[in-house]
C-alpha cells in the first residue's frame, strides 16, 4: 500500500489511519500487526510493518525505518515482561 519507509510515529500513525479508511473500519478489530524483518527478492534486506486479518490475509504492508523496528522490538520487550511479572504476581495469589 505504501512504497515509502515509514521514519517515525507520526508517519506510522498517518498510514495506519489510511489503511484504516481504505479497510473500511479499525484495524485493530480481528486483526494483526507484526513488524518483520527479512531478504527482499532483489537481495537487500529491510524491515516492515504487515497487518493481516483474521484469516492471517494480507491487508496492507509498508516499508519501516530501523529506527522505529528498534522502537517495536522494544515496546514488544516490555509488554512481555510486564505481562510475565504481572501474571507471576497473580499466580502467587491464586494459591
Amino acid at each position: 500500500m505504501n512504497a515509502k519507509v515509514i521514519e517515525n510515529h507520526d508517519e506510522l500513525m498517518y498510514w495506519m489511519n489510511l489503511v484504516e479508511k481504505e479497510y473500511g473500519h479499525s484495524i485493530l478489530i480481528n486483526t494483526s500487526i507484526h513488524f518483520v524483518s527479512g531478504t527482499y527478492e532483489d537481495g537487500t534486506t529491510g524491515h516492515a510493518i504487515e497487518i493481516t486479518n483474521d484469516q492471517e490475509e494480507l491487508i496492507a504492508r509498508s516499508p519501516v525505518s530501523l529506527e522505529l523496528m528498534n522502537f517495536a522490538n522494544k515496546m514488544q520487550s516490555v509488554v512481555s515482561n510486564q505481562g510475565a511479572q504481572s501474571l507471576k504476581g497473580n499466580t502467587t495469589r491464586l494459591h
